[in-house]
C-alpha cells in the first residue's frame, strides 16, 4: 500500500515535470521514507493519545529511532509490514508495567545484544563506510549505558526491543 503510493506519486512528479533529474525509482524510494515514517509517527501518536500514553509513545518512538539509527537492525519486506509493526510496539510497549528490577534484567540484555550485534544489517540500509561500524558498535553500547543512568523504564523498554531487532540468524 505505501509501495504502491509512492509509486503513484513519483510517476505523477515525473509526469508533470519530466526535467526533474531524479529516476521514479529513486524518488519511489525516497517516499516509501518519508509516507512510512510519517504515518508510523502520526498513527502512534494518535493512538497514544487515545490511550493517555502520549508522552509515553513520544518517548519511545525517540529511544526506539535514536538506537536503531545507530545500531541497525532487523528489516520487514514491506513498508506496510514495518508501519504495523512499529505502530503496534509504539502503541502497546508504553502499557506494559516492568519493576524496577526488571528494567535492570532488560538493561542489561540490551546491553549484551548490542554490544554483540551492533551494528546489524545496515550493510545495504545505510551509506556509512565500514570502517566506522565500530564507532557505532561503541555509540549503541553509550546510548544504553545512558539509559541505565537516565532509568526511564520507557526508554529502557524501548531500546530492549529495538536490541532484540540486532539478532541475526545464523546460516
Amino acid at each position: 500500500m505505501i509501495e504502491a503510493i509512492a509509486l503513484r506519486i513519483a510517476t505523477g512528479i515525473k509526469r508533470i515535470n519530466p526535467e526533474v533529474p531524479q529516476s521514479v525509482e529513486r524518488m519511489e524510494y525516497a517516499l516509501i521514507i518519508l509516507l512510512n515514517g510519517v504515518t508510523v509517527i502520526i498513527a502512534s501518536l494518535l493512538i497514544g493519545a487515545i490511550l493517555g500514553t502520549l508522552k509515553a509513545t513520544i518517548i519511545f518512538l525517540v529511544a526506539f529511532a535514536l538506537l536503531r539509527q545507530v545500531s541497525g537492525g532487523y528489516h520487514l519486506s514491506s513498508a506496510l509490514g514495518c508501519a504495523i509493526v512499529s505502530i503496534t510496539l509504539a502503541a502497546v510497549v508504553p502499557l506494559i508495567p516492568v519493576t524496577d528490577k526488571l528494567c535492570q534484567i532488560m538493561s542489561g540484555i540490551s546491553l549484551i545484544l548490542v554490544a554483540w550485534f551492533a551494528p546489524s544489517k545496515i550493510e545495504n540500509q545505510s551509506r556509512i563506510p565500514s570502517k566506522y561500524y565500530p564507532l557505532l558498535k561503541a555509540i549503541s553500547i553509550a546510548i544504553v549505558l545512558a539509559s541505565v543512568f537516565i532509568a526511564w523504564p520507557i526508554i529502557t523498554k524501548a531500546l530492549f526491543v529495538q536490541s532484540l531487532f540486532l539478532i541475526r540468524k545464523r546460516r
